[in-house]
């Protein structure tokens, strides 16, 4: 029971160490992203020196704005993902982690009875 425990445990951890080293990648990539639209953004303000560089600048900046939003959905659409992959991972670790262990076992189960339907194993 306790190899179990053990088992499934270094599973979830795993598993988390994984999710959560993906997540931080995709937060990575992100501010990357974000932080280069905002560098190029400043340095085209840094650059209007009369009237028409300005209208230069409002037409891209809408068009920049568009592609921001296009990024934000699919970034929240990744995000969501993400949220999904993690739960459906974590749920199959904490639900298939005990089979999983006693059916690798080469010995199998010490009590000689399958914890989930009550027969005698093999």
């Amino acid at each position: 029971m306790n190899n179990e425990m053990l088992e499934k445990a270094n599973r979830l951890n795993e598993t988390l160490f994984q999710q959560f080293s993906k997540a931080a990648e995709m937060q990575m990539n992100a501010f990357r992203r974000y932080a280069d639209v905002a560098m190029g953004q400043a340095r085209k303000v840094s650059e209007v020196r009369d009237l028409d560089s300005l209208k230069a600048l409002t037409g891209d900046q809408a068009e920049t704005l568009k592609s921001l939003s296009e990024q934000f959905t699919s970034d929240w659409k990744a995000w969501q993902d993400y949220l999904t992959e993690t739960r459906d991972q974590v749920q199959k670790v904490l639900r298939d982690a005990p089979s999983e262990s006693t059916e690798a076992s080469p010995t199998g189960p010490k009590t000689g009875v399958a914890a989930s339907d009550g027969k005698k194993a093999a």
